[in-house]
């Protein structure tokens, strides 16, 4: 019990450092914004300096929904594919998908866990 125990404290860990790393981003970035709106409002004028700074957004966040959703279509389908090969086990659970997903991943986990040691 103590092992799993261990595990969820540092996965809390790191959950709490990541939040705080992202939060600490976040300010930063509102920082960034900030300075570069007064840099550019002298040069260019405070229409144009609006439509950098919300094209610099737009595109960023449209290049990050391209990456995340090009790696969800392949990964979705490289799971379908092994899914439809491997052949279902005596020991398949019967219930909700997500369900089956979780003992899935847990067998298989288990089964790494005792090919390392």
């Amino acid at each position: 019990m103590f092992g799993i125990e261990q595990k969820v404290a540092n996965t809390a860990k790191r959950a709490g450092l990541l939040s705080g790393g992202l939060l600490l981003c976040s300010v930063g970035v509102g920082f960034l914004t900030v300075a570069g709106w007064l840099a550019l409002v002298p040069v260019v004028g405070m229409q144009t300096t609006a439509l950098i700074v919300a094209g610099t957004y737009l595109g960023i966040g449209l290049l990050m929904i391209g990456v995340g959703s090009g790696d969800s279509k392949k990964l979705s389908h490289d799971a379908n594919a092994h899914h439809a090969s491997a052949q279902p086990s005596a020991s398949t659970p019967n219930g909700p998908p997500i369900v089956q997903a979780f003992l899935y991943g847990l067998q298989a986990g288990s089964q790494a866990n005792q090919t390392r040691h």
